[in-house]
């Protein structure tokens, strides 16, 4: 397959990134292909949840982690058959990422003469699409797309284990910047939200800087955790001055706990053991809500969160069961996020991120969006970890039970984790500010 058919049929399949790896010997379908020595890569490709896998040797003592990968083979003709065997595999204990099952089921064997082979040099590429499906080819040295891959690869964009290689025209701006420089362009805009169907609805309440952004984007609410546009994850924070962007906290995300006190009798019995009395309101009312940071305990709650099963030394998870605790004063968990769940949240939907800032007017409530943009590029989680640790990312809930004039009692749960705005940078390993306006002069931005 030539370079120039290869990209057109990835962008044919909406693909938004393309991704490649030179493979060595070692990377065949008997050993998998190896994807780094550390958590990258599960930032960089789409997978379902991340899980203990139970499906070993009998009596092997290794710990792994396995999710599954929607991923097809396209072959020399543009068609494409699923590869309903492809996962991706975590071992913990090195820490190590691999892919596995690649050929698994395949009528098409065309792969296999790539792929089971042991011979240097040969290139797997994987275009990664925003509906999260990978399609993926293999070449063998010497193949017109594996000479091309080889020149740009001196070049190329490092991710890892990868390189990226452009898959949009290159004399184009790339996607995000264009269609952010059109919004912020576009002076105060009316405060809306989408909904599923893609309606615009008026938006009156406090996030609807975030709703609005998100509305001018195209992005309907789907509760998937994949980036927002184009691979990138869209933050808005709101500013006093949008030459002068520079926000206080950015929730990062909102993961109910899955263990704990918390999960095992209910929101209800938690905050009737947990929270405190709200005293500013006429009803009866019971709220759980305040910064708690890594080993301070919470005045009001009586609550300190805590890292477990982390080997900060190896830099790695250490225990199938650990995760971000809230312990009582005996050490009693009343929350935990586990590992699992909190790389499931982080993933994907922050490899490439995009922090817009805002301002807001009333009457009516409309929002205006700055020039200044921070990108953030190459995260992994145990970047998240240090943060808790340093305690740059806390956990900030506003729980509550009250007591409706009906006299029925309803619940809010809200838990999440958030971030000071000075301290992002420490979430990737690549941040820079942009200025929209010097990447594209004014005249010269396309139609979205």
């Amino acid at each position: 397959m030539s370079p120039q058919n290869f990209i057109l049929t990835l962008r044919s399949l909406a693909c938004t990134r393309l991704l490649a790896k030179r493979l060595s010997p070692n990377d065949n379908s008997k050993n998998q292909i190896y994807l780094g020595g550390d958590y990258k890569s599960l930032n960089l490709l789409p997978f379902g949840d991340l899980n203990e896998d139970a499906t070993g040797r009998a009596n092997s003592k290794r710990i792994r982690l396995k999710a599954s990968l929607d991923l097809a083979w396209i072959g020399t003709e543009g068609a494409f058959e699923d590869a309903r065997g492809a996962n991706l595999i975590l071992y913990p204990k090195y820490p190590e990422v691999r892919l596995s099952g690649m050929l698994v089921g395949l009528k098409n064997r065309g792969p296999a003469s790539v792929i089971a082979r042991r011979e240097a040099n040969r290139w797997l590429f994987l275009g990664i699409s925003d509906s999260g499906k990978i399609f993926c080819h293999a070449e063998n040295p010497g193949t017109e797309l594996a000479v091309w891959a080889e020149n740009l690869s001196v070049t190329c964009e490092k991710h890892g284990v990868f390189c990226e290689f452009p898959i949009t025209d290159s004399e184009k701006h790339d996607a995000i910047s264009e269609r952010l420089y059109q919004i912020a362009s576009a002076g105060w805009i009316r405060s809306r939200r989408l909904d599923a169907q893609g309606a615009s609805h008026p938006c009156e309440s406090e996030n609807c800087g975030g709703y609005t952004l998100e509305a001018e984007l195209g992005i309907r609410p789907n509760g998937k955790a994949d980036p927002d546009y184009h691979g990138w994850e869209v933050k808005q924070f709101s500013v006093r001055d949008l030459e002068k962007p520079i926000g206080s906290a950015i929730t990062l995300f909102t993961p109910e706990p899955d263990g704990g006190f918390y999960k095992d009798v209910g929101v209800v019995a938690f905050l009737q053991t947990y929270g405190y009395k709200n005293l500013r309101v006429s009803h009866e009312r019971l709220d759980f809500g305040g910064i708690h940071k890594c080993g301070d305990r919470h005045p009001r709650t009586g609550l300190t969160l805590e890292i477990r099963g982390w080997n900060f030394t190896a830099d790695k998870l250490e225990s199938i069961d650990g995760g971000i605790y809230l312990v009582d004063s005996e050490g009693v968990p009343a929350a935990i996020w586990s590992f699992t769940s909190l790389i499931n949240h982080w993933k994907r939907k922050h490899a490439r991120a995009v922090y817009v800032p805002s301002m807001k007017k009333s009457d009516p409530t409309a929002y205006r969006y700055g020039f200044k943009v921070l990108m953030g590029k190459e995260t992994d989680f145990a970047l998240v970890v240090h943060a808790i640790r340093q305690k740059w990312i806390y956990y900030d809930p506003g729980i509550k039970l009250e007591k409706t004039v009906a006299g029925r009692f309803k619940t809010k749960r809200r838990s999440q984790f958030r971030v000071n705005f000075r301290q992002l940078s420490h979430l990737y390993h690549s941040t820079e500010w942009r200025d929209l306006r010097s990447i594209i002069p004014d005249g010269q931005s396309h139609s979205s």
